[in-house]
């Protein structure tokens, strides 16, 4: 599996990232204007794997699942390979490429 978070703020503004699972902490990371973190791994052999995010600009931050494998039914488990979530102005949205790159609203910022 591959994770992006996509920063697509405007105004030159930087988005903070920090990942994680029950068992992997990804770290704290600054994404840049127009650039994105990424990371790969491998879901358990459970079928539980879970990775959420806290993504923040500035002063508010949104958490979300980034990939829970629990919550998938087995076609978007085999289309969601590559996940990319995206911070814009009003929301973070999970990019849909599988259907034709739609924007799903995902959660708007506090």
């Amino acid at each position: 599996m591959h994770v992006h978070v996509v920063n697509e703020l405007s105004g030159g503004r930087a988005v903070t990232v920090h990942c994680k699972s029950k068992n992997n902490d990804m770290g704290v990371h600054v994404v840049p204007p127009g650039s994105e973190y990424q990371w790969r791994f491998r879901p358990n052999i459970f079928g539980n794997t879970i990775f959420w995010c806290h993504v923040a600009k500035g002063n508010v931050e949104v958490v979300f699942d980034a990939f829970n494998e629990e919550d998938k039914d087995p076609w978007e488990r085999i289309h969601m390979d590559n996940t990319y979530w995206v911070a814009r102005d009003d929301a973070v949205y999970l990019r849909q490429f599988w259907k034709n790159n739609n924007m799903v609203f995902w959660r708007k910022w506090p």
